[in-house]
């Protein structure tokens, strides 16, 4: 796969696997509602992708990057969808993890 194609997919699973944990909070326990549906049904989707992700792409490449996205994810998740504050400190924490990231993405395996 190529590094674009890495990329897009990775970010797909980051989103959808960000969807699906909204949703899952915005359920409020209620599993069995619409709205808890849908984000079980979004992380399941985001598992399979996850596991496509790891047949392809290096796990020291695929982990950092996934787990990264999916914390700065749920900040702007958090902060815009849920009405979560959003500190300074959880600003200067995102962008040490966007860093992080972008030293991942660009090293050679």
């Amino acid at each position: 796969m190529t590094l674009l194609s890495n990329f897009l997919i990775l970010t797909l699973y980051v989103i959808t696997s960000v969807a699906g944990l909204v949703f899952l909070k915005l359920s409020q326990g209620r599993i069995f509602s619409t709205t808890g549906m849908s984000g079980a049904s979004l992380y399941g989707i985001g598992f399979l992708m996850w596991y496509w992700i790891l047949t392809r792409v290096p796990l020291s490449i695929a982990f950092p990057i996934a787990a990264g996205g999916l914390a700065v994810g749920t900040q702007i998740a958090g902060h815009f969808v849920l009405k979560e504050s959003l500190t300074y400190t959880h600003l200067v924490g995102v962008l040490l993890i966007v860093a992080g990231i972008s030293f991942v993405a660009l090293s050679k395996t």
